[in-house]
């Protein structure tokens, strides 16, 4: 059995995106993340742009960027190679994020073409996916932004830390949205407004404080909530420029997630190719800059935190390459990104232990 982990690396596929990927890549990564052996790279269909493991680690699933379904894979535990089972309309347009609920019998997506929520069903026991059980149209008004914002565009989908209720940033309506779900059902909880014009895209919590932090896309901004776990309710206390003050350029929000200590958040941002830490205050929760470095490559479209190496990946959807970098107390390495490999278009990376065994 191999030490490491095995990395499933999914890319985008299409003309319309200008994209060179083939599919899903898979690797054997060591213990330090410094080498990259290719396994497999297994034919999709187009753009499996998100990917994400269900709850058993059994299962690999793609959401298809631009289209309207979602497929699964099975991973097996010896080598780490896919074998697909599956695959399913998931009942909109443009899928581009999913997250397992807490039953592992579900799935929910955001899609971002036609503004709907929508779970779809999943078998645990062999990986099968199935039919659409319930769907959600986002209302309100949309953002100003005249190209952008021309409807509603859900970007991520969340479940609190207590796994109590569902969180749903939508950035054409400048809106965020909250529901309960159960039994593979919604139900509207609320709808929280932000800055016109924000963009807010993904989502993430404090794991012990009350905090909620959102990456905003368009205006490149974080904006800090107070988050009621009983209500589900979100109020706005500080929004914070992800932007170093000496850079006059475009760019766009796109990952974010918390520090392992939780003692910082981590942002992406498109355009200017930058890694941004905002250090969080113990006592008040709220942020400040506190460094800014540059990804290592072009379009940094998602990266992800390794807990144990405290490595931080980064896959360039421009330049065709995925980085690394060390995270400590003192924030990212100054000596910058390592490249680790080339892969055509990447858009998501997902790890799992190489060393698992079953349970």
């Amino acid at each position: 059995m191999p030490c490491g982990f095995f990395a499933y690396v999914g890319c985008y596929t299409t003309v319309e995106r200008q994209a060179r990927g083939r599919g899903i890549n898979v690797y054997h990564v060591n213990d330090t993340l410094t080498e990259w052996k290719h396994l497999q790279n297994i034919s999709t269909p187009d753009n499996p742009s998100f990917l994400s493991l269900d709850r058993s680690g059994d299962y690999l699933c793609a959401i298809h960027g631009d289209r309207n379904h979602i497929s699964s894979y099975a991973i097996d535990r010896q080598n780490g190679l896919l074998q697909r089972r599956s695959g399913v309309e998931c009942g909109g347009r443009n899928p581009v994020h999913l997250v397992f609920d807490t039953t592992n019998r579900f799935i929910v997506i955001p899609n971002y073409a036609d503004g709907t929520l929508t779970s779809v069903s999943f078998d645990e026991a062999n990986g099968m996916l199935g039919a659409v059980t319930s769907s959600a149209t986002l209302p309100g008004e949309r953002g100003p932004h005249r190209i952008e914002q021309h409807c509603s565009h859900p970007h991520g989908v969340t479940f609190d830390p207590a796994e109590r209720f569902l969180y749903v940033p939508d950035k054409g309506l400048d809106r965020i949205f909250v529901f309960r779900f159960h039994e593979g059902h919604f139900r509207f909880v609320d709808s929280i407004p932000t800055r016109e014009g924000a963009g807010p895209r993904h989502i993430v919590f404090h794991p012990t404080k009350p905090c909620a932090y959102v990456i905003n896309e368009l205006d490149c901004t974080v904006t800090y909530y107070r988050h009621d776990s009983e209500t589900g309710k979100l109020t706005p206390q500080q929004i914070v420029q992800a932007l170093p003050e000496n850079y006059t350029g475009n760019g766009r929000g796109a990952e974010i997630a918390l520090s392992p200590d939780a003692k910082s958040v981590l942002v992406s941002l498109r355009g200017a190719d930058l890694l941004s830490v905002l250090s969080i205050d113990n006592n008040t929760g709220t942020l400040f800059l506190t460094q800014s470095i540059g990804s290592g490559g072009k379009t940094p479209r998602f990266f992800t935190i390794v807990v144990p190496t405290s490595t931080i990946l980064i896959a360039h959807e421009a330049s065709d390459t995925i980085g690394r970098v060390a995270f400590t107390t003192q924030g990212l390495d100054v000596t910058g990104i390592q490249h680790c490999v080339n892969v055509a278009s990447p858009s998501s990376i997902v790890l799992r232990p190489a060393s698992a065994q079953p349970a």
